[in-house]
C-alpha cells in the first residue's frame, strides 16, 4: 500500500520543483548516452551507477514524477 502526501503551495513553487525534477531528468538521460556512446552532450555532469539500464530507469522515473505533477496540476486549473 502507497503512503500518499497532500501538500499546499504555490504554482509557482510547484513549477520550480518541475524544474528541478527535469533537470534530474536531464542529467539521468544524459548519464544513459554517455554509458552507450562514450560521449554526451552535457559530459560534466554524468551520475555514478551500473549501466545504461539503470540510468534510463532513473530518468523515467523523475518523468513519471513530473507527469504526475503536471497532471494533478491540470485538474486544479481554474
Amino acid at each position: 500500500m502507497e503512503n500518499f502526501v497532500t501538500l499546499r503551495l504555490p504554482r509557482d513553487d510547484v513549477g520550480q520543483i518541475i524544474d528541478g525534477l527535469t533537470e534530474r531528468m536531464i542529467i539521468w538521460r544524459t548519464t544513459e548516452e554517455y554509458l552507450e556512446t562514450g560521449f554526451s552532450h552535457l559530459g560534466d555532469c554524468i551520475e555514478e551507477c551500473s549501466d545504461p539500464e539503470e540510468a534510463r530507469f532513473i530518468a523515467k522515473y523523475y518523468k513519471n514524477i513530473i507527469d504526475l505533477i503536471n497532471k494533478q496540476l491540470d485538474q486544479q486549473k481554474s
